[in-house]
């Protein structure tokens, strides 16, 4: 019998084909990945690199690297994906135009497909090197409340024990079962980019709807109702993707075996005010949902605690 699981998800696929130049790069470290990308399971890094393209597809931003020295320090705090522990990686560097999150599996419990979020650090050394390890170039960040968003990466854990579908060539259109891997790696990856994890996601919040005006315009004028943990849409909430058809959300906090969710307008609108620069994205491919289609409940986000620990870790000069 089939196990149901509810899912923390992710999507869009529109990256694989042709774009601009990328600009972020989106670097997975398996050094925590708990088997689930070793051995035997190496092919399953194809799907998780799909997803990474996507977004180095649409992301235009210019991060600065970060470059541990001397008495430039830079440690990297992060949620293990093996274990679920903080892990601590001193003298910690991160190249320019670069994302660094460490992935991996195990099993979540409950009804988690896959928790993850931004990371933490603890940082020491000249004023210009904690300017820019904390911030990489991103003036908006250190605005308050802050118009931007800067990280180094963060980790992901996905469910080692899912029905996992995953798609060796997510541009292609088929009918699968299982829980698709790429849209949860893409949702958990909407996560770690600060997707109801970042400061400046919070600053939009206001009695339980989004008000970021990207956000609004891609929602015909409207604040976007969010679920209950105020880091998604509402279920059901739908949009366009490049303006076109009426598709479900790619940030919304469930999804049923056999469906793909791509990211829509609205999903892309949010990252934009987060303060990413997000370029146009194709148009992306929809799997229809299954008749009649079974919904699951949300599970608790993990990179809620991560954005806390990203904050409260954080050691910057007064």
């Amino acid at each position: 019998m089939e196990k149901r699981k509810s899912i923390l998800l992710a999507a869009s696929l529109a990256g694989l084909l042709a774009g601009p130049a990328a600009a972020v790069t989106i670097h997975f470290d398996y050094s925590y990945d708990g088997g689930f990308f070793s051995g035997s399971n190496l092919s399953r890094r194809t799907t998780l690199d799909a997803a990474g393209q996507y977004f180095s597809a649409v992301l235009q931003d210019s991060l600065a690297a970060i470059d541990s020295n001397g008495g430039n320090q830079f440690t990297a705090i992060f949620s293990r994906p093996d274990t679920g522990a903080t892990g601590n990686l001193a003298a910690f560097d991160v190249a320019a135009d670069t994302l660094t999150v460490f992935v991996g599996g195990r099993d979540l419990g409950g009804n988690a497909l896959g928790l993850g979020g931004p990371g933490g650090y603890s940082v020491t050394g000249t004023q210009s090197f904690l300017n820019q390890a904390a911030y990489r170039g991103e003036t908006g960040a250190q605005a308050n409340p802050p118009s931007d968003f800067a990280t180094w990466g963060g980790s992901i854990s996905f469910d080692a024990d899912a029905a996992w579908y995953f798609d060796s060539d997510p541009a292609t259109t088929e009918s699968f079962s299982g829980f698709d891997f790429y849209s949860v790696a893409l949702h958990e990856l909407g996560h770690v980019l600060g997707f109801g994890t970042a400061n400046s996601w919070s600053r939009w919040l206001q009695g339980g709807k989004f008000t970021g005006l990207e956000a609004k315009l891609a929602n015909a004028g409207q604040d976007v109702l969010l679920s209950a943990d105020a880091a998604h849409w509402q279920s059901g909430q739908t949009s366009t993707v490049n303006g076109q058809g009426s598709y479900q959300a790619a940030m919304t906090p469930n999804i049923a075996a056999g469906t793909r969710k791509n990211f829509t307008d609205l999903d892309l609108a949010a990252l934009s005010d987060i303060g990413w620069e997000v370029a146009a994205a194709e148009p992306a491919r929809q799997v229809p949902l299954p008749e009649p289609a079974y919904w699951l409940l949300a599970a608790g986000l993990a990179a809620i605690g991560q954005r806390l620990l990203g904050r409260d870790r954080a050691e910057l000069p007064g």
